[in-house]
């Protein structure tokens, strides 16, 4: 190598450092672009990018916003309005029962003798099925059944020596029982007067002579102030 020659290390060298002096002079366009441009093209693009998302996401939110206000506005009207008036039921009518009634005694050859409630154009019939029933098919021979009561009737089942009355019911018309001379079987046939209590009857008035006043009926064993009541009417001395 002759004296000042630069081997190929030098050159390069030299090289390197011509160019670093031209970068600090200045950039021209046969020049590269230098870093500190891209990097501030990249970081408008950021800033371009960052803007757009935000303002899409300012218009969903007034979008939102916007939704939610028609919604409250729709559900104040819909709860404000007043409600439909229902269609009124057709009236029915009631059929109202009657009230009117009447108060039969039925006494006699019954299994509840006393006071029944019966409606109004009721049978004889409907009287002793109330009373429970005559004791016997034998004791309603004399009785017609078809006949219509009345309110405050007497009606007696099975006595014997009752007379029908105008209605063809056996009524207050007969005759009453004697109480000295009626048997076993006649005092039987009185109103709530069983077998049993109709032989005290007899055996009291063997003991005592016979009854001087109806009143001594009471004196009789089984037979109270109640009985009595539906007794004394129709029995005689």
């Amino acid at each position: 190598m002759r004296p000042g020659d630069e081997d190929d290390d030098a050159v390069s060298r030299r090289r390197l450092a011509q160019l670093s002096g031209g970068g600090a002079r200045g950039w021209t366009p046969t020049q590269p672009r230098p870093e500190g441009g891209a990097e501030l093209a990249v970081d408008w693009r950021r800033r371009w990018l960052l803007a757009a998302h935000g303002s899409s996401l300012a218009w969903l939110l007034v979008a939102g916003l916007v939704v939610v206000l028609v919604a409250a506005y729709a559900l104040s009207r819909h709860h404000g309005a007043p409600a439909a008036p229902a269609d009124p039921l057709p009236s029915v009518p009631v059929a109202v029962p009657s009230t009117a009634s009447l108060v039969v005694d039925v006494g006699g050859r019954v299994h509840h003798p006393g006071l029944v409630t019966l409606p109004t154009g009721a049978r004889v019939a409907d009287a002793i099925a109330a009373a429970g029933g005559a004791l016997r098919p034998a004791d309603l021979g004399t009785i017609n059944l078809a006949a219509r009561v009345t309110d405050g009737e007497l009606l007696l089942v099975g006595v014997p020596g009752a007379a029908a009355d105008g209605s063809g019911a056996t009524g207050g018309g007969s005759a009453p029982v004697d109480l000295n001379s009626a048997t076993v079987d006649q005092l039987d046939a009185l109103p709530g007067v069983g077998p049993v209590l109709a032989q005290r009857i007899v055996d009291w008035r063997q003991q005592h002579g016979g009854f001087r006043q109806v009143e001594d009926l009471q004196q009789v064993p089984g037979i109270g102030a109640r009985k009595f009541a539906d007794l004394k009417s129709l029995v005689s001395l």
